[in-house]
């Protein structure tokens, strides 16, 4: 971790010294995981009454669902990208940290659930019946949940 943590350092003085430049990392952070998440939950919300809805209604909420896909991933991109500035502005307190390394992990299942959630979407299109209906309403239940669990878990690694 030392020769990583001396590369980062003019980064970490700059972080660190600079109340402008870390709070444009946070606000971009932020605002990433706000327009992203955002995004994401309304869409899960929408796949949560596929069951309440004909199928031509369903049919034509999948393709709404598709369209949200975009500034999901540009906005998950921005929150690698502020995510990573922050890590290098203090590797040796996030590496060691147990309550990262789980953010991490479930950063990691929500997005390999988002992987989930379009393969379901293409079932659905594709006439799989119930079947790719439940599939898709439970990965955007697990979507849901991710999304909150590593909101949650970032708010508990910025208190500690």
């Amino acid at each position: 971790m030392a020769p990583l943590a001396h590369l980062a350092q003019p980064w970490a003085d700059l972080y660190a010294d600079s109340s402008g430049v870390k709070s444009i990392v946070v606000f971009l952070h932020l605002a990433a995981l706000v327009v992203a998440g955002g995004f994401a939950l309304a869409a899960d919300r929408a796949a949560f009454r596929l069951g309440r809805l004909s199928e031509d209604a369903r049919l034509e909420l999948v393709d709404e669902l598709g369209d949200t896909h975009r500034p999901v991933l540009v906005g998950l991109a921005v929150v690698v990208l502020s995510g990573v500035a922050m890590l290098l502005a203090d590797l040796e307190t996030l590496l060691p940290s147990v309550v990262f390394w789980v953010k991490m992990g479930g950063f990691a299942l929500l997005l390999a659930n988002g992987l989930t959630l379009q393969r379901a979407e293409r079932r659905c299109r594709a006439g799989e019946g119930e079947k790719g209906w439940r599939a898709l309403r439970a990965a955007a239940v697990r979507s849901a949940v991710l999304w909150m669990a590593v909101l949650w878990l970032g708010a508990l690694l910025a208190s500690s």
